[in-house]
C-alpha cells in the first residue's frame, strides 16, 4: 500500500499581499525626493557651470563630471523602479572610447543621445518624485495620526475647534476620537492604492528616460 503527500500550498490573502507591496513603494517613493534634489544639484549646476566656463576650457572636465554622474544616477535609478514595476530593466548601451584625451571623451558623451536623456531625467525627475512624495506621505500621516489620535488627542490645547464639531457632529470626547479613527480607516483603506499610483508616477517617468 501506497500513501501520497500533497503538499499543502499557502497562498496569502490578498490583503495581506498589499503590506509588502505597499512597504516597497513607500520606500521607494520616500527615497526618491532626495536621490531627485540630489540629482539636480549635482548634475544641474554642474552642467550649467561647466557650460559656462567652456570658452575658457575650465569647464570641460565640469561638464564630463556632470554628465558622468547623470549617467550614475541613472544607473542607480534603474536598479530602484526594477524592484516597483516588478521587471528587470534593460541597460542602454553608451557610447564610449578609448582616447586618452579629453576632448574627444567629452566630444563621444556629447555626442551620445542616452546621455541626454539621463541629464533630462536628473533635472526633471524631482517633479514626479515631489508629487508623489506629497501623496504618499499625506496618507501615511492621515492614516497614523487618525488611528491613534485617541491616544494624544488628549494633551491638544482645549477651545480649538475640531473638524467633527464643524460638521455638526457634536464636541464630545468619543465623537471626536471616533470621527478622526474612521478617517484613520479610511487613509489606511486607500494608502496601498495610493502608494501603489504614487510609485509607478515616478518610475514610470524614469523608465521613459533612462531605459532601453
Amino acid at each position: 500500500m501506497t500513501t501520497t503527500q500533497i503538499d499543502t500550498v499557502l497562498v496569502p490573502a490578498p490583503a495581506m499581499r498589499f503590506v509588502p507591496a505597499t512597504g516597497v513603494n513607500t520606500r521607494y517613493v520616500l527615497s526618491g525626493l532626495p536621490l531627485a534634489v540630489g540629482s539636480a544639484i549635482v548634475c544641474v549646476t554642474g552642467f550649467a557651470a561647466g557650460l559656462s566656463l567652456a570658452v575658457v576650457w575650465l569647464g570641460v572636465p565640469l561638464l564630463i563630471f556632470a554628465l558622468g554622474m547623470s549617467r550614475g544616477f541613472a544607473e542607480t535609478e534603474r536598479a530602484r523602479i526594477a524592484t516597483v514595476l516588478g521587471k528587470p530593466i534593460a541597460r542602454p548601451q553608451y557610447r564610449t572610447t578609448d582616447s586618452p584625451s579629453v576632448l574627444k571623451r567629452l566630444v563621444t558623451v556629447l555626442g551620445d543621445p542616452q546621455t541626454w536623456r539621463d541629464l533630462g531625467h536628473a533635472s526633471l525627475r524631482w517633479i514626479p518624485s515631489t508629487v508623489a512624495f506629497s501623496l504618499t506621505a499625506t496618507w501615511w500621516a492621515g492614516m497614523l495620526g487618525g488611528l491613534t489620535w485617541g491616544l494624544w488627542g488628549w494633551a491638544l490645547p482645549h477651545g480649538d475647534v475640531e473638524v467633527p464639531q464643524l460638521l455638526g457632529f457634536g464636541d464630545s470626547y468619543l465623537t471626536i476620537v471616533l470621527f478622526y479613527l474612521g478617517v484613520g480607516v479610511l487613509f489606511a483603506a486607500t494608502l496601498p492604492a495610493v502608494a501603489h499610483a504614487s510609485a509607478r508616477l515616478e518610475a514610470r517617468f524614469a523608465e521613459k528616460l533612462i531605459t532601453a
